[in-house]
Order: structure tokens, then sequence, then C-alpha cells
């Protein structure tokens, strides 16, 4: 009986231990879970930031709750709200809108659930960190590619340009408006003869770009503030019958920003000027890193610009662009 009563304390205190050696697991087991609020799927630069998000979580061994608002705010809302009521362990957005995000971005602090936007950010302070690319910085970067081809072309930067617009109402396009006219204002001979909203959308922007066409048929240049409404714009002009070789006097140059593989397949056929890549795959990794830094007790900055570059003739042939490889 005493060797019985002996095995069984021996096995006790060896499920003792073991119980003791699960509660001192570290945090990133993949016990944690970081619920995901994606804009929508249906351009390749979101899809890219969700993969990122993906390699991310299994870098750290986190699960994900990804959820597709479909571009619907209202639905985006609800699915943020329902990441709340699961006490997720941290939240991830890239907003549809940068004002309407804020009231459940309320939600979201209430409830101690740690916060962090990607790409496109809040109207409203609360939030724990803010992932994205300078946009001011790329929109005035996309200001100097086309008065340095003005200045090429006319011997000064002179010209008329057309600026398509992205979704109004989120931080992206307000900032790389912002930036793209801030700096075409230091150069007053260059006429900006049409800004409109293309809304980040291949088919809003060949519409438009159409209708801005049949008004102006002399344009120099455009600036899109992203590649869906670059490729939109090239749709245009080649169903205008403008569509031109680089080194035409009547080319009509064309910036895009995010370095989708399209816009890059266009840059690499003479079509498309340049594109202004970001890393959208760079940015979901860091977002990831960054929720389980303040999970763990961390401070990590409260916004963090990934670097952005320049896809134009002279590399679009490289093969290490995000949205090539």
């Amino acid at each position: 009986m005493k060797k019985i009563l002996a095995l069984v304390l021996v096995l006790i205190l060896a499920f003792g231990v073991l119980v003791a050696c699960g509660d001192d697991a570290p945090e990133d087991d993949g016990s944690l879970v970081i619920g995901v609020s994606m804009p929508t799927l249906e351009n390749a630069f979101f899809v890219g930031m969700l993969e990122g998000i993906r390699q991310g979580a299994e870098i750290h061994g986190v699960e994900l709750v990804e959820l597709n608002a479909n571009g619907d705010i209202a639905l985006q809302t609800s699915q943020v709200e329902d990441l709340v009521t699961q006490e997720v362990d941290a939240i991830l957005i890239c907003p549809i809108d940068s004002d309407a995000i804020v009231a459940v971005q309320q939600s979201v602090i209430d409830a101690g659930i740690p916060l962090i936007y990607i790409d496109r950010g809040a109207s409203s302070p609360g939030y724990d960190s803010f992932v994205a690319t300078d946009n001011v910085a790329m929109g005035a970067l996309g200001a100097e590619l086309i008065a340095d081809f003005l200045t090429e072309r006319h011997g000064s930067p002179m010209g008329k340009v057309v600026e398509l617009q992205g979704l109004i109402g989120t931080s992206a396009a307000r900032d790389r408006g912002d930036g793209f006219n801030d700096r075409i204002a230091e150069w007053p001979d260059i006429e900006i003869i049409a800004r409109q909203p293309g809304d980040f959308n291949q088919e809003v922007s060949l519409a438009v770009m159409e209708n801005i066409i049949q008004a102006n048929p002399e344009i120099d240049a455009v600036f899109t503030h992203n590649d869906d409404n670059a490729l939109g714009v090239l749709r245009a002009i080649e169903g205008a019958g403008l569509l031109r070789s680089p080194d035409a006097d009547d080319f009509i140059f064309v910036v895009g920003i995010d370095g989708i593989s399209d816009a890059i397949m266009a840059v690499r056929a003479g079509d498309l000027a340049a594109t202004i890549s970001q890393d959208p795959i760079g940015m979901g990794i860091t977002a990831v890193g960054f929720a389980l830094d303040i999970i763990n007790g961390d401070s990590v900055p409260l916004t963090f610009d990934q670097p952005f570059y320049v896809i134009d003739e002279a590399n679009a042939n490289d093969d290490d662009h995000w949205g090539i490889s």
C-alpha cells in the first residue's frame, strides 16, 4: 500500500510540474489571436498587405481572424465590433473611411485592446500605432517627377496636368493630394486642368479620365493617387487613341503609386512612366510585430513609415519588387 501511495504522490507531483510549465509558456505560442479588418481584397496592394500580415502571424505564432469589409464602412464597423466582442488580443485595421472609423475605434480603446492602423489612419487619436508609408512625401515625389518631365519637354516646368484622386475620406488620398499640390504649386506655370476622384478604382478612373480627355484634348501628364487609378487612366488614353511611346513628343506622362504587378508591367511596356512603390508585405509584418510588442508591454512608435522608391524604365525589369516577387 505504501508503494502505491508513493507512486500516486509521484504522479501528482509530475502533473503539477507539467501544469506549471504550461503556465510559463510564452504568450506568442499560438494562444494569442489578432483580428484583421481589411477594406477590400479586390486591390492587389491589399492582397499583398494581408499576405504580409499572414507572414507576420506565422513568424510570431499567433492566430488570425481575417475580415474583409468589401468597401462597406458599415460592414467594417460591425466587423470590428464583433472582434471586440470576441475579445481578441489585438486589432489591425485598414479603414475605408478615416472619419467614420472613429466611432468603433472608441469601442476598441474602451475594451483595452491594442489597435494598429495600416496604410490608412484615423482622423482621431487614441490608437496605439499607425504603420504606413509617408503619403505626403510620395505625393510630393509625384509632383517632382512630373516637373522634371515637363522641364525636359518644354525647357522649363510648364504644362497641363491632371490629378486623379483616390477614395475621398481616406487618409491616403488626403495626404497624397496634399503632398502633390503643395509641391506642384512651386511651379506656377504648371496648370492643373482637372482634379477628380478616381476612388482607387480602375473602372471609375477609366470613366472619369474619358470625360477629362473629352474636355481637355491636350494633356502633358497625370498624377494618380494609386496604380489602379493609373491603369484606368492608361485605358482611357488608349481608348482615345492617345497612347504613345515614351520618346514621342505627345507622350502623356502618367505616375501611379503602389508598385503592383500590372503597373510594373505597364512601365516595362513603356505605357506607364512610373509607379512609386510601397511595401505592403513589409507593412503587414511590421504591424503584427508591433501588436505583439504592445501585448508584451513594450513601446512602439505612434507612427512608422515603411520606405518607398520609384519604379521606372531604369529598374522596372528588376525582379525584386514586391509586386513581382
